[in-house]
């Protein structure tokens, strides 16, 4: 006797799931700067206030985030937190790389960031969060903190398709400008000189030309699909990489100047103190006790020494 489920003939696709979590702590600060702005390299940001509240400037928008709100923010959406309130806030966050790039694209194009307390995603998202909070604390297993990331995901995607499919969301441009995000991100592992001054290099040539697309065609969809240039990018990821070693890594200013693509130190110096208005050795200085929160760069052709640690997980 079959199934009562059962179709004859029916063959389904194979999945394949690789999530990175990245970033994952909590934070109490004092009133002012929480993190100057910043990007995340394909990935998806959850940031929970659990006491307190912080304001977020997220692209051109401003919110104010409260004790129990969520914030939601797509890879590529420069941002930043201050705590403008002179009592101590604290806050629970998270990284996701990996996610479905048509979830990714629906929900940029949504413009939501925002979830008070009393939105009905929140109330799905912030029982998860406490869950997975306890679940770090006390060293559950990958599973477990898998489990509780794929299910805020469900329910995102749950939410965005009430406005529509999430396939109608998508283009076929946004592969395209995904794949230029990860050529100019690979700029930086193959430890190339890219100079100083970028303007004067053809890197964005080389990496049209590596497509089959022309240069203009390459800045107008990346324009389009994250509201900055290949250039600004570029110089984005540079000194966000640069910071994060500083931070988190005890290397020489020499290498850090190389891997980034610098031809020497001074070079490397010189513009890092016009990103910064400080020195890279200011820099590690001032910011060594604190918490990175610049997610590092991830790239499959990065050897052994560049791998930072980072949960993984890989379901086939």
């Amino acid at each position: 006797m079959s199934h009562p489920l059962s179709t004859p003939n029916q063959s389904f696709p194979n999945y394949k799931e690789q999530l990175f979590l990245y970033g994952m702590h909590t934070y109490q600060v004092k009133q002012g700067p929480v993190c100057e702005p910043h990007l995340h390299h394909r990935l998806l940001e959850i940031n929970l206030v659990l006491k307190g509240e912080q304001t977020a400037h997220i692209g051109n928008k401003r919110l104010v985030q409260r004790e129990g709100d969520i914030l939601l923010i797509p890879p590529m959406k420069l941002h930043n937190f201050l705590a403008e309130q002179p009592q101590p806030m604290s806050y629970f966050v998270i990284h996701i790389q990996n996610v479905d790039s048509k979830l990714l694209y629906a929900f940029r194009k949504s413009g939501e960031h925002l979830f008070t307390s009393e939105h009905p995603l929140n109330q799905l998202l912030r029982p998860l969060l406490a869950d997975l909070l306890t679940s770090l604390q006390q060293g559950s297993s990958t599973h477990r903190v898998f489990m509780l990331c794929n299910t805020m995901l469900v329910h995102l995607e749950e939410h965005i398709s009430k406005e529509a499919p999430i396939a109608s969301f998508d283009t076929p441009e946004q592969p395209l400008a995904d794949h230029i995000a990860r050529e100019i991100e690979a700029l930086l592992s193959t430890f190339k000189e890219i100079g100083a001054d970028s303007s004067t290099s053809n890197w964005l040539e080389t990496i049209s030309a590596k497509l089959g697309i022309s240069r203009r065609h390459s800045g107008r969809v990346f324009q389009q699909a994250y509201g900055m240039s290949p250039r600004q990018y570029l110089s984005i990821i540079r000194q966000q990489e640069a910071m994060h070693m500083l931070v988190m890594q005890n290397v020489p200013l020499e290498e850090i100047a190389y891997r980034i693509g610098f031809e020497n130190a001074q070079s490397f110096i010189r513009q890092f103190a016009k990103w910064t208005g400080l020195t890279p050795g200011a820099y590690r200085k001032q910011q060594h006790s604190t918490i990175s929160y610049l997610t590092p760069l991830e790239v499959e052709s990065y050897s052994g020494d560049r791998q930072r640690p980072h949960a993984k997980a890989t379901l086939e």
